[in-house]
């Protein structure tokens, strides 16, 4: 790990882990995400939800993607297992990347932020569009392969090839965790 990834104010970003985005295919990684939350908490570094918070008429859902997420109802609610605390700060957003048209940059360059710990689902999508914007933006990443799932496995793999090629995949919340 470079030096400045060890010396930077970190945040941990969860991506999506909402009632509505969350199947069988994560219960892998809910309990080393809730590790995470609670090292991170204990060390006061901040913790934000990027939770998906869609209109009906979304783009998306002409696509036929599934109609969830939908702003006013219970799936837009992050998991009862990683309730957010009463310090964490929820970011809706309608696109696939946590960045776009979010205050999320904004709220995370007041807080002086510079390395951002990115979890969540689907790893294919707006995990890795999230990795992508907080790269250019230029924010240092990391990203705990075990912390992140997609329903298709290969989608889920082939995401963590293309992010291992920036230089932010680590093997393993525990090794996240020793650099916190």
């Amino acid at each position: 790990m470079n030096e400045s990834v060890t010396l930077g104010k970190k945040a941990v970003v969860v991506v999506d882990l909402q009632k509505d985005n969350v199947g069988k295919f994560c219960q892998p990684i809910i309990a080393n995400v809730k590790l995470l939350l609670r090292e991170a908490r204990g060390k006061g570094i901040p913790v934000i939800f990027a939770c998906d918070s869609r209109y009906p008429d979304d783009f998306i859902f002409r696509s036929g993607h599934p109609l969830r997420t939908i702003r006013g109802t219970d799936g837009v609610k992050v998991i009862d297992d990683l309730e957010p605390a009463a310090t964490d700060v929820i970011v809706e957003k309608r696109m696939l990347s946590a960045f776009f048209g979010t205050d999320l940059d904004f709220t995370l360059r007041q807080r002086g932020i510079k390395t951002l710990i990115v979890t969540g689902v689907a790893t294919w999508a707006c995990v890795l569009k999230t990795v992508f914007d907080a790269a250019e933006l230029g924010y240092e990443v990391i990203v705990p392969a075990d912390c992140c799932a997609s329903p298709m496995p290969e989608g889920h793999e082939s995401a963590l090839k293309v992010m291992e090629l920036l230089r932010v995949v680590k093997p393993s919340v525990k090794d996240v965790i020793e650099t916190i």
